[in-house]
């Protein structure tokens, strides 16, 4: 395997999502596994819809996920600047070069001509494309719109009757008939350049030989080919990865499932739990070994890359949080837990707190459900705890509350002397204490939580309960 410099090249018009975030996870494995690079570049061209806010938030994501980059925004490299919005210049001598070559052509085809057009064509069972209208406009032509104030945009001509091809690394050769195809964008109304223009004119200089993106932009790379050959820049390697979608198989977005790196780190996942699912996302990993980025990358394959979509799947996200939260100390658990366990009661040290509940949670919001049970919430404030708790009677818990005080720090015979004082066994003896004591009806086992808790709380909680 060559050393690849990958890169990950975000639009910064909103935060990055899951499906971003898997494709800057996969370029850095590749970048890692090849002992390459990875390069990030933010791609702004797009003034009206671009905010610098989604550009910092692009960088915080990214490190905090782990996702180290070599060149880009924040530390520079040898292609400086990494905004597009800042290479207008270089984008102008390439503009320059086409146009004495006569390879691009100024269009003024509006907007509401070109819905038309595609109407049309649709209508007839055609795909709808450009039909090059003013590919071969006279000077007259040209002069006459401009007089008229007109702003025209700049296709790039692709050459007539001929096959594209290239080998895409996961799908296999790939063949594109130009004839397929229309004349592209490379210049706006506004003087910025397009995506199809500027990617591939800055994965070329950057020096990028793998461009990895999903497969929405496979009928882009023939175009983008066909560019960099008429400028006789080098063109890159090739990986589509098939779509990431949600549960309706759809393109993953907000609206069908996915979540924001923001989203992820409030809600309390570990960064290593988001690599370890993404990382298996339409890519076979054969075990469910846990393991860091420098780990995945040794068991990433190119030639495990699934061809078919993949579809969000929430359960194995929380299954690699959980097996992430118990291969963490105590110590390493309170300090994640530390801005959530606000609430604790000063008598109750915070790591012996998270000792008792590390086993029972996956999330912050866990922890923070049994510490309000155990120390803030009224014991009636659940409504199913309540019932349970008076459907027990008043007789049961004050039986209960006299055998724990007589025979305090054995739970074990305190239960058993429970059950025969009052008549109930398994669910019927359990529940009705284990929701006394905890107002919830899963959790630690109860001698653990009654040495937490001291005998003073729980006679306090059975009092509460005989009183409900």
């Amino acid at each position: 395997m060559p050393a690849y410099k990958s890169r990950f090249c975000p639009s910064p018009t909103g935060l990055l999502h899951l499906g971003n975030l898997r494709t800057a996870l996969l370029n850095v494995l590749l970048a890692i596994k090849s002992r390459g690079t990875f390069i990030l570049r933010i791609e702004d061209t797009d003034a009206e819809r671009s905010k610098t806010e989604f550009s910092e938030a692009v960088c915080d994501d990214l490190e905090w996920m782990g996702l180290d980059w070599q060149e880009g925004p924040r530390i520079g490299g040898s292609q400086d600047p990494y905004y597009q919005s800042e290479r207008n210049s270089i984008y102008e001598a390439f503009y320059e070069k086409l146009l004495e070559q006569g390879l691009i052509y100024p269009c003024f085809t509006s907007d509401e001509e070109l819905k038309i057009i595609r109407r049309n064509q649709m209508a007839a069972g055609k795909p709808p494309r450009y039909t090059g209208v003013w590919a071969n406009a006279s000077k007259e032509d040209v002069k006459k719109e401009l007089e008229k104030g007109a702003q025209p945009v700049y296709r790039f001509r692709l050459p007539k009757d001929k096959t594209i091809t290239f080998k895409d690394l996961v799908k296999g050769e790939q063949s594109f008939h130009t004839g397929d195809l229309d004349d592209f964008i490379v210049r706006k109304k506004d003087l910025s350049p397009t995506f199809m223009f500027a990617n591939a004119i800055d994965d070329s200089l950057m020096g990028v030989n793998v461009v990895l993106r999903g497969e929405d932009h496979l009928s882009n790379t023939p175009r983008q080919i066909a560019l960099l050959e008429a400028l006789n820049l080098e063109i890159p390697e090739f990986i589509h990865v098939a779509l990431f979608t949600g549960d309706d198989g759809a393109p993953l977005s907000k609206r069908n499932g996915s979540l924001s790196v923001k989203e992820l780190r409030e809600i309390g996942y570990f960064p290593q739990a988001v690599i370890n699912y993404l990382s298996r996302v339409g890519h076979t990993i054969p075990d469910n070994e846990l393991r860091d980025l420098e780990g995945l990358s040794s068991v990433f394959n190119v030639d495990n890359i699934s061809t078919s979509p993949s579809r969000i799947d929430h359960d194995q996200l929380a299954f690699w949080q959980k097996n992430v939260v118990e291969s963490k100390s105590t110590e390493e658990l309170s300090s994640w837990l530390e801005s959530h366990l606000k609430n604790l009661p000063k008598d109750i040290e915070k790591d012996i707190f998270v000792e008792l509940i590390k086993d029972n949670i996956v999330f912050p919001v866990e922890a923070v459900e049994y510490l309000d049970g155990l120390f803030i919430n009224p014991l009636g404030s659940i409504k199913e705890v309540k019932d349970l708790i008076k459907q027990s009677g008043s007789d049961f818990f004050k039986i209960s509350e006299k055998i724990v005080k007589d025979n305090w720090g054995d739970w074990s015979k305190i239960m058993k002397l429970i059950g025969e004082e009052t008549g109930t066994k398994g669910k019927g003896l359990f529940m009705p204490i284990r929701a006394s004591i905890t107002g919830q009806f899963s959790g630690p086992e109860l001698d653990q939580v009654t040495e937490v808790l001291g005998q003073e709380r729980v006679l306090k909680r059975l009092k509460e309960a005989a009183a409900l």
